[in-house]
């Protein structure tokens, strides 16, 4: 589809089940399902029924969704593993390093635990986790680089922070880290759907595809084999390995299906299928702007209502996601949550802050309704 022909936003609420009527500001949590993706559903269940041949058809859309993501990530089909979820994901790549005591991994403090724990994990094995402070809610990529200087092997972080809504320069991270040595392992779930992702600035890119991406309850790992040719995963199983020379033997599947155990999850290709061929009618550029604008909005007007925001200002800065901490003689977050869900208003509220997102079925009229009944749901 050319840019001429891209469809126009916002986005319908009628493509999506349950949208009508309400101002959904919760995608960083949940986002509805298409409408279409009962089709997908129907059509999944049709190549079930259909015994062997139905059976390789799931394979066939699982090696289209490759194709669909490797375009979108910047990276090849052969790069793209379809995993149970982005935590998934993020094991396979921590577990694939043969560390040794004494090495270093950097984290972001305040990045999600996803990655945190993994990071964790490795104590055992006596490698040392650098945690990188937050400066007023903001990670300066400047301090990542600076903890990479007693030398590093891998670093984790979000393209866009699940706490904050940062949205952290990759580019600059990716230049510095190169020249350190150090891996880089990008998390794009609250990215993939909002706003373009790069996969050629890092060794590895996860992702969960519930998010903006509009899928279900699983992950992605794109293997940047360009800058990782000979990384492997420490286990096999039947779909990732072909047979050795002997029945004790396996050779490892040459492209990221090494990462595949066993199935992938086919109902989650149909309908990840169906949710990026939506996004692509749209043009994730455009998406990206239209996403932008509307947080700069959030951020303008949260902060005129005198909230602390921890979401940095200035497009480059952010996605679709805007967080903010309520003033402590209110109510909760969740409390807040709660009041904004008696007017058909969804936001999210955890991790001690309330979290508003705007995406492509997001219009200007949600995000000024939810501005002018803010001070109410406060009090």
């Amino acid at each position: 589809m050319t840019a001429m022909s891209r469809r126009p936003l916002p986005a319908p609420k009628a493509d999506f089940i349950g949208l009508e009527g309400k101002v959904h500001l919760a995608t960083g949590g949940e986002p509805p399902l298409l409408v279409q993706h009962r089709a997908a559903f129907e059509a999944f269940a049709a190549d079930k029924a259909r015994g062997y041949d139905g059976y390789w058809t799931h394979w066939k859309v699982d090696d289209e969704v490759r194709k669909q993501v490797a375009r979108l990530m910047c990276l090849e089909p052969e790069d793209i593993a379809l995993l149970g979820n982005a935590s998934d994901a993020i094991m396979a790549v921590v577990s694939g390093f043969d560390w040794q005591a004494g090495d270093r991994v950097v984290v972001p403090e305040l990045d999600y635990a996803s990655g945190r724990y993994a990071f964790a994990s490795l104590k055992r094995q006596g490698v040392e986790v650098v945690l990188v402070p937050a400066r007023d809610w903001e990670l300066s990529e400047d301090d990542v680089l600076a903890a990479c200087d007693g030398g590093a092997r891998l670093v984790y972080v979000s393209q866009v922070n699940a706490l904050t809504g940062q949205h952290v320069d990759l580019e600059k991270l990716s230049a510095g880290l190169s020249e350190k040595g150090a891996a880089l392992m990008v998390d794009a779930s609250h990215a993939f759907g909002a706003v373009p992702l790069r996969g050629d600035l890092s060794d590895f890119l996860v992702t969960a595809c519930y998010k903006f991406a509009l899928g279900i309850h699983e992950g992605i790992l794109g293997w940047n084999r360009r800058r990782q040719p000979d990384f492997a995963p420490p286990g096999a199983g039947w779909s990732s390995a072909d047979p050795g020379a002997t029945a004790a033997d396996y050779v490892v599947k040459p492209d990221a299906r090494r990462f595949e155990y066993g199935n992938a999850g086919h109902l989650g290709a149909y309908l990840l299928r169906e949710s990026l061929t939506y996004l692509e009618s749209f043009g994730i550029e455009a998406i990206a702007a239209h996403n932008r604008a509307l947080a700069e909005r959030l951020i303008d007007g949260l902060a005129a209502l005198g909230l602390e925001v921890m979401t940095p200002a200035g497009a480059a800065k952010h996605a679709g996601n805007v967080c903010f901490v309520c003033p402590d003689q209110g109510p909760d977050p969740e409390a807040v949550m709660r009041r904004a869900a008696e007017e058909d208003i969804l936001i999210w509220a955890d991790n001690g802050r309330v979290r508003v997102s705007a995406h492509l079925f997001t219009s200007q009229e949600d995000v000024e309704r939810l501005l002018e009944r803010l001070p109410a749901f406060l009090r």
